[in-house]
């Protein structure tokens, strides 16, 4: 997300855009009826979706930037909303209701609503494009894609724990991991909106920041 964001920062907005914080708690209320077999296809599924989506957006996120002809400075400011949006919304927002309903749920939910848009979520969909946005080599987008796949993973790992991180007290604990994430969002949303003002000219770059 530009130059001043490290790999670190990168990670770690991605664990918490595209991470399994609010989709294990999604998908472990609606197999709550299913059965392992099903619970197991779902968790793979779902992510499986998710991953083709974010490398999607990996390898051809300048290409859709050009095709709608979107310059790097407006990305920034318009990811930097969305982004912040998001985390404020995690921070103060409430925990939305799932209806399960008694019937045993079809395995579209997979695609949605847990793939898309609980996992590859809009916010790190824009997140995804701007950071390739500043990429210039092969090198390093194959690196961003390295990072996606490497969420992915342990997106799937908490997916295939959600009913026993859930039994144990788990939720309480994802609920609360959830809003001290979203307060470092915030942060480097406005972090990545102020890096879009320097680009513009708007403002100086302050001598000596790190």
């Amino acid at each position: 997300m530009g130059t001043d964001l490290g790999l670190a920062d990168v990670f770690v907005i991605l664990l918490i855009t595209i991470g399994p914080l609010k989709a294990a708690i999604v998908y472990a209320k609606l197999t709550a009826k299913a059965d392992a077999a099903f619970k197991r296809h779902v968790a793979l599924k779902t992510v499986t979706v998710a991953a083709i989506v974010c490398l999607v957006f990996v390898f051809a996120g300048q290409w859709l930037l050009g095709v709608f002809h979107v310059s790097l400075p407006a990305l920034k400011i318009a990811g930097g909303l969305i982004l912040l949006l998001f985390a404020l919304d995690m921070v103060m927002g409430g925990e939305k209701k799932v209806d399960v309903g008694d019937a045993l749920p079809s395995a579209d939910i997979a695609v949605y609503p847990l793939a898309i848009p609980m996992m590859a979520t809009p916010q790190g969909l824009v997140a995804i494009t701007t950071i390739v946005a500043t990429k210039d080599s092969i090198g390093e987008l194959i690196a961003m894609a390295v990072m996606v796949l490497a969420i992915m993973a342990v997106n799937l790992g908490v997916l295939l724990s959600a009913d026993r991180l859930l039994k144990k007290g788990g939720g309480g604990a994802m609920v609360v991991v959830g809003k001290v994430v979203g307060l470092l969002l915030s942060a480097l949303a406005v972090q990545l909106m102020i890096s879009s003002f320097r680009d513009l000219g708007v403002i100086a770059a302050a001598t000596g920041a790190h």
